[in-house]
C-alpha cells in the first residue's frame, strides 16, 4: 500500500514512524485554553458546525451487499477478489477470531484497518468529524477498527487496543455496541456424542460442551 496513513488514533509519543495508530496532531499540540476561546468566538459559525460533521465514506457496495452471505470456506477467495475492501478483510478477521486463530485475526484486521483509514481521508475527513455507524458505508471503517482492537487485546497489545478504543469512541460512541450486537461471528462448538469423552483440548466445563441425548 502506498501513501501515508491518516492520523486517526493514538500512538506512543515521539515515535513518528511507528506502525501503531496515531492521534490527530491537534489533540496533542492544541492548547485547551485556545479551544475554549475558539468555541466561544466561533459558535454558530460554519467552521464550528463543520467540526461536528459526519463524514460518509465511499465503500464497495458489492462487498457490503454480499460479504455476509459468503460461506466462511469461500471467504478467502472473496477477499482476494475485493482486496482493497476493509469490510472484506474485517469479515475474514472475524472468522479467524471465532475459530481461535488470534494471530491470523490480528494480521487480517491490520490490513482491514489500514484499508479503512484510506476511505475517510478520501472523503475529506478532518479532525473532529464523526464517522457515524448509521451511515452504512462507514461501517466498513468502524468494523475494521473494532476487529483490530479486539485482536490486539487478544494477543496482549494493550496500548494499541486502547488507542483503537479511543478512536471508535470518538468516531461514534455507539459503534462498539452496534458491532457487538450485529456482527459477532458465530463460534464453532464441538458436539460430543452420547457416551463419548470430550477431547483433551476442550475446556473442562459444561459451558463449552454440548452433549447429545439418547
Amino acid at each position: 500500500m502506498t501513501g501515508d496513513i491518516p492520523p486517526f488514533v493514538a500512538s506512543a509519543p515521539d515515535v513518528d514512524d511507528s506502525d501503531e495508530p496515531r492521534t490527530p496532531a491537534s489533540e496533542v499540540d492544541r492548547d485547551p485554553a485556545d479551544d475554549g476561546a475558539d468555541d466561544v468566538s466561533e459558535a454558530g459559525s460554519p467552521v464550528a458546525e463543520e467540526r461536528g460533521a459526519s463524514v460518509v465514506v465511499a465503500d464497495d457496495e458489492v462487498v457490503r451487499t454480499l460479504v455476509s452471505s459468503v460461506h466462511r470456506d469461500a471467504l478467502p477467495g472473496f477477499v482476494l477478489a475485493h482486496s482493497t475492501s476493509p469490510l472484506a478483510w474485517a469479515e475474514l478477521a472475524d472468522i479467524a477470531h471465532s475459530e481461535g486463530r488470534e494471530v491470523e485475526a490480528y494480521a487480517y484486521a491490520t490490513v482491514a484497518h489500514r484499508r479503512g483509514l484510506e476511505l475517510p481521508e478520501a472523503a475529506g475527513w478532518s479532525d473532529g468529524d464523526a464517522v457515524s455507524w448509521t451511515d452504512a458505508p462507514n461501517q466498513a471503517v468502524l468494523r475494521a477498527a473494532y476487529a483490530l482492537r479486539r485482536a490486539a487485546a487478544a494477543i496482549g497489545l494493550v496500548f494499541e487496543a486502547d488507542a483503537l478504543g479511543e478512536f471508535l469512541a470518538s468516531a461514534d460512541p455507539d459503534a462498539v455496541a452496534r458491532i457487538e450486537s450485529e456482527h459477532t461471528a458465530t463460534q464453532f462448538i464441538t458436539i460430543i456424542p452420547p457416551g463419548a469423552t470430550a477431547p483433551a483440548t476442550m475446556p473442562p466445563t459444561e459451558s463449552f460442551v454440548i452433549r447429545g441425548e439418547d
